[in-house]
């Protein structure tokens, strides 16, 4: 059975991190350890956006290449199956952006790169289960998700929907999240949609 990603996108406020990361909210979290801070840089590769139209991004990070495939949800709550094998990669790209079987790693898999940037993260553990990342990127946008891994996409988002409920005092926000891709073509402009 696939092991998926399943989160949900949230605005964080600056000011309540010292609150967060001393977890002195109220409530506090029954269990929150900072993990790691770390930082990578992402490029994403399409071809006339056929990739990201069927819910597919592929991405190098760092030296790294990774596929993420869409399973369910919106923009706010989405699943994903994600896979870093070159062959499931290759055979993403070749269903949908239509390159070619033989493309690989080497030649981007017959994609053009659509934008490049730098994430610091500092991902959270809280209440034993709770993925809690907190991104900036080097172009000044701020997001944060909550992230389970599961076998179950049905009863992860409730699971996730509680548990954003119960510490709204670090997740409630009036304004919608916005995802790092699209904050950055907002900025830099969008990808053509013509052929590479």
């Amino acid at each position: 059975m696939p092991l998926y990603e399943v989160e949900r996108k949230f605005v964080f406020n600056p000011a309540l991190l010292l609150r967060f990361r001393s977890n002195r909210g109220s409530p506090p979290f029954r269990y929150l350890s900072h993990q790691r801070t770390e930082s990578f840089q992402d490029e994403y590769f399409d071809s006339a956006n056929q990739l990201s139209r069927n819910g597919v991004w592929i991405r190098k990070r760092d030296e790294s290449w990774e596929a993420k495939q869409r399973q369910g949800g919106d923009f706010l709550r989405s699943s994903f199956y994600e896979t870093a094998k070159i062959d499931e990669i290759k055979r993403l790209a070749a269903t949908y952006a239509h390159v070619g079987y033989t493309t690989g790693p080497e030649s981007n898999f017959g994609l053009k790169s659509i934008c490049r940037y730098r994430t610091t993260r500092e991902t959270f553990l809280a209440d034993h289960r709770f993925s809690i990342m907190l991104d900036s990127t080097d172009f000044g946008h701020w997001v944060g998700e909550v992230e389970l891994q599961t076998h179950d996409m049905a009863r992860a988002l409730p699971e996730i929907d509680i548990f954003m409920q119960k510490y709204a005092w670090f997740f409630a926000n009036e304004t919608a999240p916005k995802g790092k891709m699209t904050a950055y073509f907002e900025r830099f402009g969008f990808p053509s949609e013509r052929a590479c």
